[in-house]
């Protein structure tokens, strides 16, 4: 059985893919997958490279994204022990946030994903930009 769980944040006009994962890292957020390596995409191609890798897969996704293409990064969340995909969309105006499925649940209800939780740390350091909407839902 599928599951898909998104949250979006839709900005007032184009936000940098640089600007939102400064900010992620500098809330706690690791830009890792594993313990040894960086997990990222450039137009819908996942690529890994080792955790030294981070200047090449900055540049990477640079010309991906320069060239109108979809890009995004796996990053733990500051909690350590939750993973969520980072997607920045092509139109440079949205940007989403897949959880994997190891979901953070509702403590009482551990059939539903906590969107709230996942928002609430996926807002918390980009609070302060142009946001026009979110959008969060869980499709079973």
């Amino acid at each position: 059985m599928s599951r898909d769980v998104i949250i979006t944040l839709g900005f007032e006009h184009d936000i940098d893919f640089t600007e939102i994962l400064d900010r992620l890292t500098r809330a706690g957020w690791e830009l890792l997958r594993e313990e040894d390596s960086i997990w990222y995409m450039t137009d819908y191609d996942w690529k890994h490279l080792p955790l030294d890798g981070l200047a090449e897969m900055k540049r990477d996704m640079r010309v991906s994204y320069e060239a109108g293409e979809a890009v995004g990064i796996t990053a733990r969340l500051p909690d350590g022990e939750t993973f969520a995909n980072v997607l920045f969309h092509e139109e440079r105006t949205s940007v989403s946030l897949i959880p994997l499925p190891d979901y953070h649940t509702i403590a009482h209800m551990p059939e539903f994903v906590d969107l709230g939780w996942y928002l609430g740390r996926f807002l918390a350091p980009l609070r302060n930009l142009p946001i026009v909407g979110t959008e969060a839902s869980d499709q079973r």
